[in-house]
């Protein structure tokens, strides 16, 4: 792999990282926003399948449909194997406008963060082996 295609990685796993702190410093603050806290859950594990792909040098449609990426990503490994995305998916673009409003409980909400630290942990696990 070249230089430019291990940054462009690691830049995929930064703005990824960026929105797994953003989910859990709004996860702790009052007034509690939890929809925006999955909002960010989702933009993380959706930067983690695209960083995975990258890594693998697959192509993938510019898109924020988490299933679609990864069976992607279980087509190539099958170590995201029997993830359960749950709803996660919602928080991508339908619940962030007032006619489609999703408002998560905290359990939700904690759900959804944990699998966000599932998916990065397998990730980089697999990116660590390559």
């Amino acid at each position: 792999m070249t230089d430019a295609e291990l940054k462009y990685i690691e830049q995929w796993l930064e703005k990824a990282e960026h929105d797994l702190i953003a989910a859990q410093l709004i996860i702790e603050i009052q007034p509690i926003i939890l929809d925006i806290a999955c909002f960010h859950c989702q933009q993380a594990v959706e930067k983690f399948l695209k960083a995975f792909l990258v890594s693998q040098k697959q192509d993938f449609p510019k898109t924020h449909n988490l299933d679609l990426l990864l069976k992607m990503c279980t087509d190539i490994s099958p170590a995201l194997e029997g993830i359960d995305l749950l709803n996660l998916e919602d928080f991508a673009v339908r619940g962030r406008y007032p006619h489609d409003f999703i408002s998560p409980t905290m359990e939700e909400t904690q759900q959804f963060y944990e699998l966000t630290v599932t998916i990065k942990a397998i990730v980089l696990s697999v990116l660590a082996k390559q």
